[in-house]
């Protein structure tokens, strides 16, 4: 019997979030509502899951932090901390249609379409991104600002705004435009520069040496430069082989590159060991 590998399960579990926030909404009208919310807050029965940026920005413009918000965001945290930021490349569902839209660019653009090269940190302009939130939440702002940059919340909003009030949210433009240039540039542009939601769960796995990671033995490898399918397989252009401090605050590990590398050695595998 075949088994299924680590993209396969990955697809399966983004799909159904995609289509589970698609279909909530008109289940919510007919009275289920033992899930019900956004990406923003969503409710399943007793528990309540909020977005930390938001809870961060709460805390820092009221200079305080509400208690009952304490296990609703700490539990994503926690996640974060143990398994790094596979909520961009398991769950969220704008990182699907980002990482599809990246695909087809691989296979229907011309060869002499030049793919257009970008800094490798996009961590450092998420940074920017985040001071610059800040400082306008504390100058024009009382409730949070920077969600409003939050994809999978528009991306739920989009069907809740369809389905409950009747009309087509002004998001379904700006998310189409944000994939056709992913598109044409051949980079997954949003997630990697400017999404600030993984601003927060990269410092949270980073405050846990032993949190999961990819790791690579070089002993294992049989690969050269002309043939690194591990890099090829990176959505995001990293090179797992040099996954370094800098570097992993990049990587989602959504595991493709594992996956590639299967048929050259085996020298990348998922692991828990100290932050190297």
């Amino acid at each position: 019997m075949k088994r299924h590998s680590i993209q396969t399960y990955r697809r399966i579990i983004q799909i159904g979030v995609a289509v589970t926030f698609i279909i909530l909404p008109l289940l919510n009208q007919l009275g289920f509502t033992f899930i019900w919310g956004n990406f923003l807050n969503i409710h399943i029965g007793p528990l309540n899951l909020t977005d930390p940026l938001a809870v961060l920005q709460i805390t820092l413009k009221n200079q305080y932090f509400p208690p009952r918000l304490l296990m609703s965001t700490g539990i994503i945290l926690i996640i974060a901390m143990c398994f790094g930021t596979i909520f961009c490349s398991w769950i969220c569902p704008f990182g699907l249609l980002s990482e599809l839209a990246h695909g087809l660019a691989k296979r229907i653009l011309p060869d002499t379409f030049k793919k257009l090269n970008f800094q490798n940190s996009g961590f450092k302009i998420k940074i920017y991104i985040l001071a610059s939130g800040l400082l306008f939440l504390f100058l024009f702002c009382t409730t949070p600002v920077i969600n409003q940059l939050s994809m999978p919340s528009w991306y739920s909003q989009i069907f809740q705004y369809l389905f409950i009030q009747k009309h087509i949210s002004f998001a379904v433009l700006f998310v189409a435009a944000i994939l056709f240039a992913e598109f044409i540039s051949r980079n997954r542009l949003w997630c990697r520069y400017i999404c600030p939601q993984s601003f927060l769960l990269v410092i949270a796995k980073l405050l846990n040496p032993f949190h999961l990671k990819v790791v690579y033995r070089k002993e294992k490898c049989i690969s050269n430069k002309n043939n690194n399918p591990c890099q090829k397989a990176c959505s995001l252009g990293l090179d797992p082989k040099t996954l370094n401090n800098l570097l992993e605050t990049e990587c989602n590990n959504c595991g493709d590159c594992v996956v590639a590398c299967k048929k050259l050695g085996n020298a990348l595998n998922f692991q828990f060991r100290h932050f190297l």
